[in-house]
This record gives C-alpha cells, structure tokens and sequence, in this order.
C-alpha cells in the first residue's frame, strides 16, 4: 500500500489503536504519538514519512503544527482528522499545504484513499527529482486540434482561421503524416457550414475503376454489379466540404470530370444524364508535386490551378522540432484515456531523444509509436529505453538509410560487418514482396504497411515482376469481389 512509515499524531487511544491494527495488517510501519510535541520529535528521525495529524491535541493546534511540518520540507504528506469540521479550519488546512482532511467518525476507506493520494505525491516528487515531466490531463470535449507553438504552426493556424469563413477551393500539401486532413476537418469545422456533412475520400486507397461511381455515384445498370442507384460523395457532402486526399493519384480522365464540377458546379451520376448541383466546398490534398506532374504531363494544367485558389503547406517535424514535445505529451494523454492506461510521466531524457530522432513519418508515425509504447508498458512512466528499443532495433531501416547516403552523395561506403550488400532495387522489392506475403495480397492492407498509395503499390508490383502464389491469388480475388 505505501513503503512511508506512517506516523499518527492523535490523543484519542482507541483511533491509535484501530489504525494500528489496520495498517499492520497491511504491512506499514506505524508510530503513534498522543502530543504535538512527541510527534515533532519523532519526525526528527523520520525524514519522509505519511502524518495522520488530528487537528485538536492537549498541547498544541494542529493547525499550528502543521506549519511547523511545512516547514521541514517536501517529505511529508499530512492528513488531518477532526471530530469539530467546522469551514474556517478547513479554509485554514487547505492554504497551509494539508494533503487530505478527514472528519471523524472515520471512515477506513477514506482513509486508505488518502493514503493512495500520499502515494501519487511521492512519486510525484521522485519523478520530479529525476527530471520527469508530467502528463497533461486529456480532454476529449476538445475537439480538432492543432498541437504546436513554433512560429510556423502559430502562423499555420492564422491562415486556418482567415480562409474558414469563405467557400474558396483550398489545396492542402506536405509529407505525409504531417496532418493534412486534420487541417481540412479544422477548416470545415470553423467555418459558416460547420454543421453541414465532412466527407473525406482518399483517392489512393480506391480501385481507380470504381473512384468516378464513388465521387459522383451511379445509376442502376450503369455497369455490372450496379444493381441499385448509388448516392456519390459529392451529393452526400450537400452544402458542407468534400476533402480529397491524394487527388494525385486520380487518372486524366477523372480528372477532367473534377474540373468541370469546379467549373460548372453540377456532374452527372455514372450512367446518367441527369445534372446534378455540386454545392459543397472542394478541399484537396497531396504529398506529391502536382507543378513537377503538370510538367510531366500526368496532371492537367488547368485542374491543378483550379484546385490550389489557395495553397497551404504543411512543414515536416524537422522544421518545427519545438513542436514535437507538446506532440508526445498530447498522444501520451490520449492513448492513455482510450486505452486505460495511467501513464503520469515521460523523461526529459525520452523527450530530448525523441526530438532529435529524425520522424519521417511525420505526426503519424509520433501518435503510432506512443500509441505501441503506452499499449506495451505496465509502468506510470515513461523513459528513453521504452523508445530506443523500437527506433534502434530496426537494424534493416539502418542499412537502408546508410545506403540512401552513400547513394546521396555518391560516395560508396564499406558494407556495415555482417552485411551483404545490395542494390537499392533489390532491397525495395523483398521487403514489398514480403509485405504482401505477410498480408496474403490484401494490397490494402499492405499500402498501409508500406505507406504507399494503390497505384504506386501496383507500380512497384509490375515493375518488379511480383507474383502471388495461387492460394495467395485466390484468396485476394475472393475478397475483392
């Protein structure tokens, strides 16, 4: 229950009594005095202790003898029992630094509550004295938020703020993981049609067949398997914002159909001629660049202009290090509410080393990784070796980093020992071999894994000359039907 002695301060000898019992069934060392002055004495040899201190005692106040306990530092914690609870003394207790008041008749469950918050005010104290920082309470009521204080993301949240109330196209771009959707939902939130539908499509994660029926809908017999009409995002967005995620990734021909619904404002169900209204506001995001794909000839000039009235960019965690502290602190909160979890502290040393790690993954892959460490651990606190077990323990992402900067700079390096060295080529297709492998072809699964979008999955696929094994074949095919 605790490892503090517990010292009573109390001339009742019949409470001294009952407590003794009940804290020596519990294993805790029990010193009882029946003075003020015995009990200040007997601190002389504790220099930590828990007080049960009552508030009226023959020779002194307790009042008055709980600011003599103030004053011999933090190693105390005092709980003061009174048969006379009147609202001065308690005013009075509580400003002089009391860790628990308690009326008498008492009651051994308060009691054993009070000792459980004498608890979290020691390790409090221990984690404080080896430099830990605490978590932050989390709220859910709190919506969508934007988690940062450097300039970059102060000046972020300006812009967010000023384009919310109008209804222009905006382009989202950055890596991915640095929260381009968390943007779009925040813009949607703070604007005039808040109350409207958000309807988020990731265009990569959709067969490329069947994006057009997903974005405009259909109409029965449209095609096989359209055995009903089917509502289209852009009509279930209604008056309130669509956000397209890795818009990127749609073909020519789709595209030209986006950018007569930007035109026009009205499209056409996918074998239907009759005209649609598309009144919602259109959001889009991408991690690619869409001026180097005009160039290139894959995205139309004219959408692309079209899409980005206005442009944000969102910066990656290495431009805004000062940012991933309150990041960590955030995830640690809230995975700990969603799962339970009484995750109190993280190191300062956890913290420097994670800020100097290099995040490519952005935001997402600090809120997986906390969410993996909070799951993994037993402990109310966090530190370093909690995450330089995963970061470090990936030998293969080191050989490959080594060998993306021995490419880089053109200069080849010695092979690290042990290793056998291989082209970049070679390295990228086993591990997308084996991830498909690992997800039985489920190419959704495995874009996941790989943080890749469809098309890009099925690139890579054909360009390596990848092969399921037939059940592997079958399977995927059954599910895809």
């Amino acid at each position: 229950m605790t490892d503090k002695p517990v010292l009573i301060v109390d001339d009742d000898k019949s409470i001294c009594k009952t407590l003794k019992l009940h804290f020596k069934r519990k294993g805790i060392d029990v010193i009882i005095t029946n003075s003020g002055m015995e009990g200040l004495r007997e601190l002389d040899s504790l220099p930590s202790a828990i007080i049960i201190l009552d508030i009226r005692l023959p020779d002194a106040n307790g009042l008055e003898l709980l600011k003599e306990i103030q004053k011999r530092g933090d190693g105390y914690f005092t709980i003061i029992i009174t048969a006379f609870p009147d609202m001065e003394s308690t005013v009075k207790a509580v400003q002089s630094g009391v860790g628990e008041y308690i009326h008498k008749p008492l009651d051994i469950a308060e009691i054993d509550s009070a000792i459980e918050k004498a608890n979290n005010f020691f390790a409090n104290l221990k984690y404080q004295e080896m430099d830990f920082v605490p978590i932050p309470e989390y709220k859910p009521s709190e919506g969508i938020r934007f988690i940062g204080k450097s300039p970059i993301m102060k000046e972020l949240f300006k812009t967010v703020g000023m384009i919310s109330m109008s209804k222009a196209t905006v382009h989202i771009t950055g890596e991915s993981g640095t929260g381009k959707e968390l943007v779009a939902r925040s813009i949607h939130q703070h604007g005039s049609n808040r109350d409207a539908p958000f309807i988020s499509v990731n265009c990569s994660a959709i067969v490329e067949t069947l994006l057009e029926s997903e974005l405009f809908g259909h109409v029965k017999g449209a095609f096989t398997g359209a055995s009903s009409n089917k509502e289209g995002k852009f009509s279930l967005a209604k008056n309130g914002t669509i956000f397209l995620d890795e818009v990127g990734e749609m073909n020519f021909n789709l595209q030209a159909k986006l950018l007569r619904v930007l035109q026009e404002r009205e499209f056409e169900r996918v074998g239907g001629e009759e005209k649609l209204k598309a009144e919602c506001r259109m959001l889009s995001a991408t991690n690619r660049n869409l001026e180097q794909m005009v160039k290139e000839g894959s995205f139309r000039e004219d959408l692309y202009y079209r899409l980005k009235v206005i442009n944000i960019h969102l910066p990656p965690l290495r431009d805004r290090r000062e940012d991933i502290q309150y990041l960590l602190l955030h995830f640690i909160a809230k995975t700990s509410k969603e799962i339970n979890r009484s995750i109190r502290f993280i190191s300062q040393e956890a913290i420097d080393f994670l800020v100097s790690h290099s995040w490519k993954g952005n935001v997402r892959e600090i809120e997986n990784m906390v969410t993996h460490v909070v799951t993994m651990t037993q402990d109310e606190s966090l530190t370093k070796a909690n995450f330089a077990s995963i970061i470090n323990n990936s030998e293969s992402g080191r050989i490959v980093e080594h060998l993306l900067t021995a490419e880089s700079r053109n200069n080849p390096m010695p092979a690290p020992n042990g290793y056998n060295m291989e082209s970049l080529n070679e390295i990228e297709k086993r591990h997308v071999r084996k991830t498909l492998e690992h997800t039985k072809w489920h190419k959704g699964k495995a874009c996941r894994i790989l943080g890749i979008s469809r098309p890009r999955l099925d690139r890579k696929i054909k360009k390596y000359g990848i092969n399921p094994s037939r059940s592997y074949a079958t399977e995927n095919m059954t599910s895809e039907q």
